[in-house]
């Protein structure tokens, strides 16, 4: 141990903190190694320790820092979720869930340990999610952005009806968020709910006009309500924010061959097989079937005709 005078012990841990804060994590690993010289058994040393060698990419030796300041700080909730994200880092995501359900019950009002163990009894299939999920819609209503990236894992994890409640949530707690009516939209369309899956694309366009993929799924959802007009009008918006969606293309070229504009059809298909040569089989399918479609008697012509 080497003493240092508890002013200047002071400063040096502010120091290191202000380093890890602003990413300059050489200086503060520098200073947290004499702060560690210092005073090997404090335990807001340790946490400090543990931080940067989660941060640096050693979520083992965090581990065991938060786990020994743990021991000197019982119940610290900040140290609680640490020794989680260290666990999950590590891969041992069942030994997050410990500290995380104590870090929950010990700060109910913090956000951070409830929406962190939420996600970790679902990348767990653990049965206790769904009254997880109950206790956040209980405490945490307003945090959108945390509701929004557990709708994304929820709907990645293949259980839609928790993602669609979640994805709303964000949107009622953050009426500008563009990607959670996209969410809600997309799981409205799975569903079949096309009214209520047009009415959330619309909001998402609405607040982000340059959402290409948004516009492609109004789109979609536009025809199968049998509304060709807006369905082109969403397509062209989908294009105009990126240009190579050939799957856009293709879909404006039929939407426009339905309405019988069969001219500005062709040059939609033409921009599909331009961005992506492989949309022609798909194309070469939707420009005979309609009934305002064409019949090609010579394959060699058809091909030339759409510059494929």
């Amino acid at each position: 141990m080497n003493p240092i005078p508890h002013t200047l012990f002071e400063q040096i841990f502010r120091a290191a903190v202000a380093h890890v804060n602003a990413g300059n994590l050489d200086a503060a690993a520098l200073a947290c190694n004499e702060l560690r010289r210092a005073r090997p058994d404090d335990p807001a040393v340790l946490q400090l320790h543990a931080t940067l060698a989660l941060r640096t990419g050693n979520p083992n030796e965090a581990l065991s820092s938060i786990r020994q300041s743990l021991t000197i700080r019982p119940g610290h909730v900040a140290s609680l979720v640490l020794a989680a994200r260290a666990a999950i880092a590590a891969g041992t995501q069942d030994q997050a869930v410990t500290p995380l359900r104590e870090a929950v019950a010990r700060a109910p009002d913090l956000a951070e340990p409830a929406f962190l163990l939420c996600r970790t009894l679902l990348d767990l299939g653990d049965k206790s999610l769904d009254a997880m999920l109950d206790l956040l819609a209980a405490r945490h209503r307003t945090q959108a952005a945390e509701w929004q990236h557990l709708g994304l894992a929820l709907q990645r994890a293949r259980k839609p009806a928790a993602a669609l409640v979640a994805f709303t949530r964000a949107a009622l707690a953050d009426p500008t968020l563009a990607d959670a009516q996209f969410g809600r939209g997309l799981l409205l369309r799975d569903a079949g709910r096309m009214t209520e899956a047009r009415t959330a694309l619309q909001q998402a366009v609405t607040l982000d006009p340059t959402a290409a993929g948004a516009w492609f799924a109004l789109g979609l959802t536009c025809q199968d309500l049998n509304d060709e007009k807006a369905a082109i009008t969403a397509y062209q918006a989908a294009l105009q924010h990126r240009p190579d969606f050939a799957e856009a293309a293709v879909n404006l070229g039929i939407a426009l061959q339905r309405q019988g504009d069969m001219p500005a059809a062709i040059d939609a298909y033409r921009s599909a097989i331009r961005i992506r040569p492989d949309s022609f089989s798909r194309v070469a399918q939707a420009i005979t079937a309609a009934r305002t479609g064409m019949l090609w008697l010579d394959p060699t012509a058809f091909r030339r005709a759409l510059g494929a």
